[in-house]
């Protein structure tokens, strides 16, 4: 046997059987996060360019990276030019958590400006994620000593109490609608996904509801966002999580209640007990197929549908 140092580094992609990416080519994964996001301390895959051109390897055709306390523009726009001619493209977003400014206009079209091309409103800064007691609440709390006092004293609710949308997230819709891009709901509860899904319905904004099945299973509910014109993410992150309530079971059962006509797939995998992005979507494209998903209908859910989000020709 040769010593370690002797032994040749084997890709990925090459490791897989013949056909692996044909559920992936074109595929774009609207939910990724790069590395680090919350904190070097906290390594949830290889780097951001080795990973990306792993995914380019499967198939894929681009990502859009989040962050939940910065703006990703920077670090999208070194990785669009380091996979350039390679048909991989990667787009900025920012999360409209405190640190980022919460619910303002002007962040919104500061982020335009740097080249933006999704707005993901609150996600552990928001007062419904709050109350919950979120994952990435507890992640951050370790991280910073000082994390909870501020998390405490700085929710974002994006509706009034009587349930109105309230006037600065119509602001910050209207500054997306203005600016042709598009907008993802974070971790807004139940009731304040469905108003922000009606206001962007009457005003044409394009929007997707992030990982619905974290707040309820009820088919009626999910048609509701979908017949708003709203996308449905349905996300692999909690069917690979140790305290994860879901399986892929779950997301089919609701898969089949809205259609793959307004549905999404996504990674948002955040852990280093996963694989990286590419493979974590492979592994649940494929289950989906177990389940009897055609090849045209994850198609639809990997490729066309995410670029229409995007603004994007399908």
């Amino acid at each position: 046997m040769p010593d370690d140092d002797e032994v040749p580094a084997t890709d990925l992609a090459k490791a897989q059987p013949d056909g692996f990416d044909r559920l992936l080519r074109g595929a774009i994964d609207l939910h990724v996060h790069g590395r680090p996001d919350l904190s070097p301390g906290l390594p949830n895959r290889g780097h951001d360019l080795d990973v990306a051109r792993l995914a380019r390897a499967y198939g894929m055709s681009g990502w859009v990276l989040k962050s939940h306390l910065w703006a990703t523009t920077d670090r999208a726009r070194s990785l669009r030019e380091a996979m350039a001619g390679t048909g991989f493209t990667v787009h900025g977003s920012i999360t409209l958590n405190p640190p980022a400014g919460g619910l303002e206009p002007a962040v919104v079209e500061l982020a335009a400006a740097h080249g933006a091309r999704v707005v993901f409103l609150p996600t552990w800064g928001s007062a419904a994620d709050l109350g919950r007691g979120g994952y990435i609440s507890t992640l951050l709390g370790r991280i910073a000593p000082s994390f909870d006092e501020y998390a405490a004293r700085t929710p974002i609710a994006l509706c009034e109490p009587d349930g109105r949308l309230a006037g600065r997230t119509r602001a910050v819709i209207d500054a997306c609608r203005a600016l042709g891009l598009a907008l993802a709901t974070g971790h807004a509860s139940v009731q304040e996904s469905r108003a922000v899904a009606t206001y962007c319905a009457e005003v044409g904004q394009r929007l997707l509801v992030t990982h619905p099945l974290h707040y309820t299973t009820d088919p009626a509910q999910l048609r509701e966002f979908a017949d708003r014109g709203a996308y449905l993410e349905f996300c692999n992150a909690p069917l690979v999580h140790p305290d994860g309530h879901l399986t892929v079971r779950d997301v089919h059962e609701a898969l089949s209640a809205v259609g793959p006509g307004r549905a999404v797939l996504t990674t948002d995998v955040f852990s280093r007990w996963v694989p990286p992005e590419p493979e974590c979507l492979r592994m649940f494209v494929e289950q989906l197929a177990y389940l009897g998903w055609t090849a045209e209908q994850i198609g639809v859910m990997v490729s066309a549908n995410p670029r229409s989000f995007l603004g994007e020709p399908v």
